[in-house]
């Protein structure tokens, strides 16, 4: 800042209205830099002439000078302005693209983004993850499109975080070589029904009927059909354990990242195997399951090749948030 810039700036705040006006009106020769601060400063003023002169001059300054301050000096005051204020979808697409914008100045645009900036509000996943609260302001825009209603219950229901917990429960803790004896011999007593254990002649239906902490024990070395009919088990304690107490093959790995029949718990296990997910095969499977939690589909649709983000884009079986990211994809890496 040069000294006559100092000194302008200077007398505008020490209240000399013909500055203010001046600078509120953006006659004064300042960069826009320090020019567009002074005058949201100005559009606070309790002076009503100069505080609505200086509105009226920002919001109809030209989109690609504000996009320019806003992307490179803007503090949280002037984005907080711009977010309340600006009209232009340019501007106030600047404003969503902006990695660090405070979340709260989001939830206050979420309230008013005409439907075209909505969807670009909502591929912001990190800024929702680290405030929910701007799903619930878009649900409230009176302008949300029914595109956005269905993305705002998707991520409800898939990204936000859930209080989910796989840890051992007092009743369901290692139980004894007699007590599970007793428990296999009880439940053999039932109708068979599925598949057939050859190992403890024990079929699916029979194995559901048993204790948790039975079914934990049979995942220890399990066989393959076995381990079939624990991965599929409805208590994801019992189905990861399967996957952390065995060695399972790359087809096995496969055919469960594909399935839809596991547990949400088991495809986050197997997103977590650096090893597994290292075989494109898997990765693409993961990616494909509707069953798989959103952010971690969304984190691995990066890793598919531009043929599949094409293909990805066009499949209506995925959730809306990966078949745009995945359209999103496919258009960069075209380029």
């Amino acid at each position: 800042m040069t000294d006559s810039n100092a000194s302008l700036l200077a007398q505008v705040r020490a209240g000399n209205r013909q500055l203010q006006m001046l600078a509120a009106g953006g006659l004064l020769p300042l960069p826009p830099e320090e020019l567009i601060p002074l005058q949201v400063e100005l559009a606070k003023s309790s002076d009503a002439e100069v505080a609505g002169r200086a509105r009226s001059t920002l919001v109809a300054l030209e989109p690609r000078i504000a996009n320019l301050f806003l992307e490179r000096a803007a503090s949280e005051v002037e984005l907080r302005f711009f977010a309340s204020e600006a009209t232009h979808p340019v501007i106030l697409e600047k404003i969503l693209r902006r990695r660090d914008v405070p979340r709260r100045i989001l939830v206050e645009l979420s309230r008013r983004l005409p439907p075209e900036l909505q969807e670009i509000l909502l591929l912001r996943q990190d800024a929702i993850l680290d405030e929910p609260a701007i799903l619930d302001a878009l649900a409230l825009n009176p302008q949300v499109s029914s595109y956005s209603l269905r993305r705002i219950n998707e991520y409800r229901q898939h990204l936000l975080p859930r209080q989910r917990t796989v840890a051992v429960r007092p009743d369901e803790e290692e139980m004894d070589e007699v007590s599970f004896r007793q428990a296999v011999d009880a439940v053999r007593t039932a109708p068979a029904s599925g598949e057939i254990d050859t190992q403890t002649g024990l079929s699916e239906g029979q194995i559901r009927l048993l204790p948790v902490p039975a079914r934990l024990k049979l995942t220890r070395g399990a066989p393959r059909i076995m381990r079939g009919i624990l991965l599929r088990d409805s208590n994801p304690q019992v189905a990861v354990s399967v996957i952390h107490n065995n060695a399972l093959s790359e087809q096995e790995v496969e055919q469960l990242a594909a399935s839809r029949a596991v547990v949400e718990e088991v495809l986050e296990a197997i997103a977590k195997r650096r090893e597994w997910v290292g075989r494109y095969n898997i990765t693409k499977s993961l990616v494909l399951n509707p069953r798989t939690p959103l952010p971690t589909a969304l984190r691995l649709v990066t890793r598919l090749s531009v043929r599949d983000l094409r293909d990805l884009g066009r499949d209506r079986n995925v959730p809306d948030a990966v078949r745009s990211t995945a359209l999103r994809l496919y258009r960069i890496k075209q380029q």
